[in-house]
């Protein structure tokens, strides 16, 4: 017996979708990056690094949404293969800033491009100003649900809790 079909229809929403899409487009993005030589995860801790230069650890993890211990070990690998280096921060002792190394620039530049061709898939058959629309919208979304716009918003503060 097929029970689904005395469920009610759920209208599609936002996040579901946005999910599929990005799942869609991590995968189109890993099948494009597989003969370059690090795992997924690995690719987007170093475009990250390479799009926030000298930034510290804490914040490529709150960028990948990853633990800072996680992206720590991430980091290690990529240091022992001479992608990056970490210099210390010029005023927090305990801080260190995250550098892409020259030796990993072609690798990024191939990794942009694969990046820029999965992007157009994603857009084929989507005109100028749609594409346009699309962005803007979702930029539009970004904002309604970052947690300063969120606090501004509500009057409330973050307390941690």
């Amino acid at each position: 017996m097929d029970y689904t079909s005395s469920l009610p229809r759920v209208p599609e929403t936002l996040g579901p979708l946005l999910a599929d899409v990005l799942r869609l487009l991590r995968a189109d993005f890993q099948r494009r990056t597989r003969t370059q030589g690090l795992s997924p995860q690995l690719h987007r801790l170093l475009l990250a690094a390479h799009h926030l230069p000298g930034c510290r650890q804490v914040e490529l993890a709150g960028w990948l949404d990853l633990s800072p211990v996680t992206v720590g070990r991430m980091l290690d690998r990529l240091e022992q293969q001479g992608l990056v280096r970490r210099e210390s921060h010029p005023t927090d002792r305990r801080a260190t800033r995250i550098h892409v190394d020259a030796k990993a620039l072609p690798l990024v530049k191939r990794l942009t491009e694969l990046g820029l061709q999965t992007h157009e898939r994603a857009l084929a058959g989507i005109g100028t100003e749609e594409r346009q629309a699309l962005m803007a919208g979702l930029r539009r979304v970004h904002e309604n649900l970052s947690t300063a716009r969120v606090r501004a918003t509500t009057g409330r503060r973050n307390h941690g809790g």
